[in-house]
């Protein structure tokens, strides 16, 4: 058998050894008892009830008691020595010992985790210092959320009032174990399952600024992140966050990120008032409908897969296995954006993104004379996207038209 102590199984054991009694032996047991991990002497969520442990045992031991029956097979350790290093295992079915195990223990060092070098190509003591506010738990911030706590940010923010679903399933970072849940405290538990040493807060509402509370609450939230991550796919949302940082002249970056029709492709955009840059509503708006969130839209997941019928209920279209490759592809490229957003004004060696607005497609976009528009797997940017002159926060500049170029 090969033993894996948790930290936080020893800490308990260390606290307790001096008792003589029997403990509850929390873990989990895999592969028919061949690998045992040993995580806590109290009730876990990611654990089970696996067996006892005795410690300080005496030539007067008492007989183990517990006024919970365990179901057969389980686990009896003892230790005589009052030491982890020297344990006897017995392998029990009710009161009659099956087998007596002979193991390899193995301390589990959570600090090896996460180790990387912190070095100038990548300058991990820049990104664990940054707190991102991820606003949208799907399928991509989700994923989004996983990429950046990988690359060393160590503070999130999730917002996200959606839980999850059946249908969310076959895309999201989670799985069939957190439907019902909502979202935020699903990807809060599948992060820290992995990398542990980070903080995430999470908020189970919409970003809407509909009472002054409403807005009060979320400033006092927000007002010291370093970025926004703007992914629910809701116009209503990103006007809200728009219209929160450009009415406050809040100096935060703000990422918009969304998918075309049919997860075809994709599109992100940075607005960082550091630079005086164009604003959400610049890009959305028009003079004769203004502040629709119709104009121009990025469609919703539902909205844009509710035009895809196939004969398909709606639970059957939201769950397309395709989307979930598709929807990944446009969000490694967001969290790189990111990271660089992150490290603005920092040297670093990771891809530098000298645009705000950029596309991807997951195909190639023809016209209808068959010539190719759009070529699959690219990135395109637009390089000179001006104010609008309606903007109410940037309408004093004028509008300038640009053309669509590729990048390399």
């Amino acid at each position: 058998m090969r033993l894996i102590v948790y930290p936080s199984f020893e800490e308990r054991f260390t606290e307790f050894k001096n008792h003589k009694h029997t403990f509850l032996v929390y873990g989990k047991v895999y592969d028919d008892f061949q690998v045992v991990h040993l995580i806590d002497l109290v009730s876990t969520p990611n654990s089970q009830l696996i067996g006892y442990l005795r410690s300080g045992a005496s030539q007067e031991e008492e007989p183990y008691r517990t006024a919970k029956e365990l179901n057969y097979p389980y686990l009896y350790f003892k230790t005589e020595s009052r030491n982890l290093e020297k344990l006897s295992i017995d392998l029990y079915k009710k009161n009659e010992t099956i087998l007596n195990i002979d193991y390899e223990s193995e301390k589990l060092d959570l600090s090896r985790l996460f180790v990387r070098i912190n070095q100038k190509e990548t300058p991990l003591d820049v990104l664990r210092s940054k707190c991102v506010a991820i606003i949208g738990l799907g399928s991509g911030g989700s994923v989004l959320a996983l990429y950046l706590a990988k690359s060393g940010v160590k503070n999130f923010i999730f917002i996200d009032d959606d839980q999850m679903e059946t249908h969310n399933i076959i895309r999201h970072l989670c799985d069939l174990s957190q439907i019902g849940r909502h979202k935020t405290l699903a990807v809060k538990d599948f992060i820290l399952a992995r990398i542990p040493d980070i903080y995430i807060q999470t908020v189970e509402r919409k970003f809407l600024l509909n009472t002054k509370k409403d807005f009060d609450y979320f400033m006092t939230l927000l007002e010291s992140v370093d970025l926004i991550a703007a992914v629910s796919g809701e116009h209503d949302v990103n006007y809200a966050i728009n219209d929160f940082i450009q009415s406050n002249h809040l100096s935060i970056p703000v990422v918009f990120a969304g998918t075309f029709e049919g997860v075809k492709g994709g599109l992100m955009f940075k607005v960082d008032p550091r630079n005086n840059d164009f604003c959400y509503h610049c890009i959305y708006a028009t003079p004769e409908k203004y502040g629709s969130i119709r104009t121009k839209a990025i469609p919703t997941t539902e909205e844009l897969e509710r035009k895809i019928s196939y004969d398909r209920t709606m639970q059957e279209q939201l769950a397309q296995p395709g989307l979930g490759l598709d929807v990944d592809n446009l969000t490694i490229l967001l969290a790189k954006f990111c990271l660089d957003i992150l490290l603005t004004d920092i040297l670093h060696g990771l891809y530098h993104f000298p645009y705000n607005f950029y596309m991807w497609f997951n195909r190639t976009i023809l016209k209808p004379n068959g010539e190719i528009k759009f070529d699959g797997m690219e990135l395109y940017y637009y390089e000179d996207l001006d104010k609008d002159i309606h903007c109410p926060y940037h309408g004093s500049e004028v509008d300038k038209s640009t053309e669509v170029e590729k990048t390399e």
